[in-house]
């Protein structure tokens, strides 16, 4: 990408909700004129639409923590190999053994547990005997254990970070106080926003079932008040003037989980089809669901009784810092009428806590946000490999998968139609919310023509995308049998390189300024339709550390693929019209005024 066109993507303007980040030292008009910011010897910052605070770190970075921080303010400390030889022999020495009878040869765990994924735990079985003085086995198992990959998906590794990798972190770096632990993982997050040219981040924070206080504190309330300090923390402020970076905002949206808006009559079950394909009543464990009353409450900074969890003196900034939900979860759900019921239910519970933050002098609206239209991808099935698992069984090959992108597709219908619902039953919700569907990867023309017509946001995650294998090989237009052949092949057979598939769509596009090279595999993105019908679409890395993005190339690709489509689309050209990457930025300050506004803007 040229100097001006990135300058063009560079958020020097990011006001959401009264917060305004400049570059130091290039005055006050780089914050509305982008392309002042041009030799000013700096980066340029972006807005991330779509981030999970639990997913940024890289996969190393759970090896030491301490280390990984003090290595961002540009010391001579890193993680160094021993760091990382330890963390792996304690998941494939230590917490595997003990887990392993339980876990046997499922593909996931049980369905009340964490999903540890097979490929994961092939990971921890193969390469047991051969990390030790060998980097690029060492370095390619963990990744695979902690990012998601062709053979390891995405919940898998989030359910390593936050479960056998956090306690690792905890007993060997911080004598078991998950508080001063929690703190740290913020305090690196801060950092690596930073480092990563992220000016503000909307992040999805776990939030399923409340606030999860024990013992008097809640780490959720933690995490949200470390977003809220990043500024003033002094250890955070020092490195970033080592690294002449400013504090990056964080907005954070309460995240609760995809199976409710699947749920079926009754509501002890939800509809999902990751066992056989089809869409089957599965029992829909407790500890899944949130009450529309406890998002409500927690909006508004309280618990469930309406008692508040904050100072009055912290009421603005929280209310400045927590700026909506969102919805997430793999997408092995068929949404119901029932799930779009609970999803209405969920809409009022933000809607009413705008209202009555209205009441308390706040201005603004907040964001409803939710995952839908991305698919799933269950790898080895239905049959897993046999054990005992081997390079040849578990990894030579890519995985045999059972996906839906159909009912991806029906569930992006089942929610606009929540949507328009809700909008004509409460005409003035236009004051008080915006809506954003967030990857939409299966989204059609029609859809994206309704989500346009509905006022809808959009934001389109491709990096992502391809990492989960919500966006498959298949679907590219270079075509499943070219890339097998030319690009997967030759690195699949070999055990070393094997590993570089890890970031498949690194592999598949070196350059991503290449426009030829990036439509041939991305070309048939439902990026596409968003744009011809000119939908308010957003970028996010959907969190770097875990599926293998980065914000500065989720813009190249974006810039790349909108001129592949004008120079072989004459279709594209015609209906998108005068879309350029421009038109990026200028979604982002109208997402960010309409957020700090109290009235509807022009769609």
């Amino acid at each position: 990408m040229s100097g001006a066109l990135r300058a063009i993507f560079a958020l020097t303007q990011v006001a959401l909700l009264g917060s305004v980040i400049l570059f130091a030292g290039t005055g006050a008009d780089a914050a509305v004129y982008p392309e002042a910011a041009r030799g000013s010897g700096r980066e340029p910052a972006y807005f991330d639409a779509h981030n999970h605070f639990t997913g940024i770190l890289p996969y190393y970075a759970y090896a030491n923590l301490p280390a990984y921080i003090a290595r961002m303010a540009a010391s001579s400390h890193a993680v160094t190999f021993d760091d990382r030889l330890a963390l792996y022999r304690y998941l494939a020495g230590v917490w595997y053994p003990a887990h392993q009878a339980t876990l046997g040869n499922r593909l996931f765990s049980p369905p009340d547990g964490q999903r540890f994924s097979l490929g994961a735990r092939a990971a921890l079985v193969i390469y047991r005997d051969r990390v030790s003085g060998n980097v690029v086995d060492l370095d390619g198992a963990l990744e695979r254990i902690l990012t998601a990959t062709p053979w390891s998906e995405f919940d898998s590794a989030y359910a390593f970070r936050g479960g056998p990798a956090y306690d690792y972190l905890a007993a060997k770096f911080y004598a078991g106080d998950g508080r001063r632990l929690s703190e740290d993982l913020c305090r690196a997050t801060v950092l690596d926003l930073a480092a990563t040219n992220i000016a503000i981040s909307e992040q999805s924070l776990p939030f399923i079932g409340g606030w999860g206080f024990a013992h008097g504190s809640s780490d959720r309330l933690n995490t949200i008040a470390c977003a809220m300090d990043a500024g003033s923390e002094p250890g955070v402020t020092a490195a970033l003037r080592t690294m002449g970076r400013a504090t990056p905002v964080i907005k954070i949206v309460l995240m609760t989980h995809t199976s409710e808006l699947a749920t079926l009559p009754g509501g002890t079950q939800y509809s999902e089809w990751s066992k056989t394909g089809r869409c089957e009543p599965v029992a829909l464990p407790s500890a899944l669901r949130t009450a529309p009353a406890t998002i409500y409450h927690a909006l508004l900074g309280e618990d469930d009784a309406g008692k508040p969890v904050i100072d009055d003196a912290r009421r603005a900034p929280f209310y400045d810092s927590v700026v909506g939900i969102d919805t997430a979860g793999p997408e092995t759900t068929c949404f119901t009428a029932d799930g779009m019921a609970y999803y209405r239910q969920l809409v009022s519970a933000v809607y009413d806590a705008a209202k009555a933050r209205r009441s308390m002098g706040w201005h603004g609206k907040l964001l409803v946000h939710t995952h839908v239209g991305e698919g799933g991808v269950i790898d080895y099935a239905p049959v897993p490999p046999a054990q005992p698992w081997t390079f040849e069984s578990a990894f030579a090959a890519f995985p045999t998968t059972l996906s839906n992108a159909a009912e991806a597709g029906l569930n992006i219908t089942w929610l606009l139609g929540a949507i328009a619902q809700f909008e004509s039953e409460h005409p003035d919700v236009r004051n008080y919310v915006v809506f954003r569907l967030a990857h939409d990867t299966w989204a059609n023309d029609a859809q994206a023509a309704a989500m346009h017509d509905e006022s809808v946001e959009a934001d389109v995650n491709l990096e992502s995308n391809v990492a989960t294998g919500a966006y498959p090989i298949s679907r590219m237009p270079l075509g499943r049998s070219a890339v097998m052949r030319d690009e997967v092949a030759p690195l699949l057979a070999n055990e070393e390189t094997n590993f570089a598939l890890n970031d498949l769509l690194g592999v598949l596009v070196k350059d991503p300024n290449d426009e030829l090279a990036v439509g041939s595999i991305l070309g048939n993105a439902s990026l596409k339709y968003l744009l011809e019908r000119h939908v308010r679409c957003l970028l996010g890395t959907d969190a770097a550390g875990v599926e293998h993005s980065d914000i500065v190339k989720e813009y190249e690709y974006a810039s790349a693929l909108i001129a592949y489509w004008n120079q072989t689309d004459p279709a594209f050209r015609a209906l998108a019209g005068n879309v350029s990457e421009r038109t990026f930025f200028d979604n982002v300050r109208w997402h960010m005024t309409a957020m700090s506004t109290d009235t509807p803007l022009p769609y």
